[in-house]
């Protein structure tokens, strides 16, 4: 009886795996079919945008970035310890990006 069990028992794990990998599969197929559904309808549209506004894209960018900046600027003049030690501020910002630099390399 406990054989009949476990037999049953894998029959159905067995199953259901196929179950899940056939849906996997189609929905799989259904989301990349969707997406370049999408990509062909959107890509026209969006490359005719910039192409039309490409100082309204350029100047959101330049805001963004330099409102990026600002406001981490603010940040980190609200921390008392940096704004009485800049030049710890200065040695800690070199050495983040020597960091990040060493990092970079070792991943490429």
């Amino acid at each position: 009886m406990i054989k009949n069990f476990h037999k049953n028992k894998t029959h159905i794990i067995d199953s259901s795996k196929l179950v899940t990998e056939r849906t996997l599969d189609t929905v799989d197929g259904v989301v990349s079919k969707a997406t370049k559904n999408i990509n062909g309808y959107i890509t026209p549209i969006r490359t005719s945008v910039l192409t039309r506004f490409p100082i309204v894209f350029s100047l959101l960018t330049t805001f963004g970035v330099a409102t990026t900046f600002l406001g981490f600027e603010k940040l980190v003049s609200n921390i008392s310890f940096f704004e009485q030690h800049p030049f710890l501020m200065l040695i800690l910002g070199i050495s983040i990006l020597a960091a990040t630099g060493t990092l970079y390399k070792k991943l490429s």
